[in-house]
């Protein structure tokens, strides 16, 4: 591959590739936020008095 092709690669359907970039970051933000930012678990609550 010379540095033409290598060049061409990245230059044709730029908008596309951008665009697809973009969502699959959206996608990870939005998985990422579902989880809670970690995958510990959460720490128990204090028992409740009696009144």
């Amino acid at each position: 591959m010379n540095w033409a092709q290598f060049k061409n690669f990245f230059i044709r359907n730029w908008r596309e590739k951008l665009v697809a970039l973009l969502l699959a970051f959206l996608f990870w933000f939005m998985i990422k936020s579902q989880i809670g930012g970690g995958y510990r678990t959460p720490e128990p609550l204090p028992p409740l008095r009696a009144v």
